[in-house]
This record gives structure tokens, C-alpha cells and sequence, in this order.
């Protein structure tokens, strides 16, 4: 599977704080609603993997700002869970996080590769 989506929230954007609880921000909200349908999309309405996978990720982000770059890792899994691509994200056994150049914008290429048992 091969999709394209636009650049996440960091985790420190990730989590919003209520009182004592925490819970999914408005933007990462957003955003991981716009990633699952591009997942969906990319699967050609098959269903969820129950496989063990390897992840490639290639990150374009929007500028030339120094970030983290593992701060992008859990809005793509989880949006991978969520729009049914993976059953969950412990199926994940392998990941290739790359940065590229950065891209007006930003954003993301996922290739997701069923592993051989």
C-alpha cells in the first residue's frame, strides 16, 4: 500500500488536556480523520491486515525548522488503526522513518509492506 498525506501534528500538538483528562486535539483530529480516508483509499476497500507489517515512512515536512523526527510516528499509526488498515499498531515490526526536503506544506509518503512469515 502506497498513500500520501498531508504533514500530522507533532505529539506535543497531539493530546488536548480537560480538566484531568486528555484527549485527541481538534487538529489531530482532523488530520487523522483526512490520513485515514487517504488508507482507506490506498487498500481499494480490503480489508484490515492481520499480518505483521513493515512501515516506510518519508517525511517532507513544511520547513526548514528543526523538529523531531520521531514526533510524526504515532498520528500516522494510530491513523493507520483507525481508518482499518492495520488491525492495531503492535502488528508493527518494522519502520523506516526518513526526512526528505522539506516541501511547501509538508507531507507524508506511506508504504506499508506485508511481512513474510
Amino acid at each position: 500500500m502506497r498513500a500520501v498525506v498531508p504533514w500530522p501534528p507533532s505529539v506535543n500538538h497531539y493530546w488536548a488536556a480537560k480538566g484531568r483528562g486528555r484527549y485527541l486535539s481538534p487538529r489531530a483530529r482532523a488530520w487523522r480523520d483526512e490520513a485515514a480516508w487517504a488508507f482507506r483509499q490506498a487498500r481499494n476497500g480490503k480489508g484490515k491486515i492481520h499480518q505483521p507489517v513493515a512501515v516506510f515512512i518519508f517525511a517532507r515536512p513544511p520547513d526548514r525548522r528543526k523538529r523531531d523526527l520521531d514526533n510524526i510516528l504515532k498520528a500516522i499509526l494510530d491513523a493507520l488503526v483507525y481508518g482499518g488498515v492495520i488491525k492495531d499498531d503492535y502488528q508493527v515490526e518494522e519502520i523506516h522513518l526518513i526526512r526528505k526536503p522539506p516541501e511547501p506544506g509538508g507531507r507524508v509518503e506511506v508504504y506499508l509492506e506485508v511481512m513474510d512469515p
